[in-house]
């Protein structure tokens, strides 16, 4: 099983924003986020930069007409990563941001894989259920 951390929300630039990092990084800059919080994030923020290798792909661009970009998603197995994720939450919705979880056996074509998450093209049949 496979889950994804979406959120959707307006930021400074009147944006769609979706990825739950750019929520936390949106929130931490934010002047009405209170200091307690600003340092949880960012504590949490630096956790994942020491536990999370960044994807090094992103498309399958081997393909002829290559998809513009793979979804992040974390393995089940990923308990710590996942419980941190959850701790991100708490904090974004006391700023009235709201973090939904969507789960999957099958996220679509992988393009990058690690222990704990992969990146992958969603299937054209799921693509609006996981954006």
């Amino acid at each position: 099983m496979y889950l994804r951390f979406i959120t959707q929300f307006i930021n400074e630039y009147d944006e769609p924003e979706t990825g739950v990092f750019q929520a936390l990084r949106f929130i931490r800059e934010h002047p009405s986020t209170s200091d307690e919080d600003v340092h949880t994030l960012k504590s949490l923020k630096d956790w994942f930069n020491a536990n999370l290798e960044a994807p090094d792909r992103f498309s399958n661009a081997s393909n002829k007409n290559p998809a513009a970009i793979s979804l992040s998603w974390f393995k089940d197995s990923a308990k710590e990563h996942i419980k941190k994720i959850y701790e991100i939450r708490e904090v974004l919705d006391k700023y009235a941001i709201v973090v939904e979880v969507v789960t999957t056996k099958n996220p679509g074509y992988i393009v990058y894989e690690d222990d704990y998450q992969v990146s992958a093209v969603p299937f054209k049949t799921d693509r609006k259920k996981v954006i």
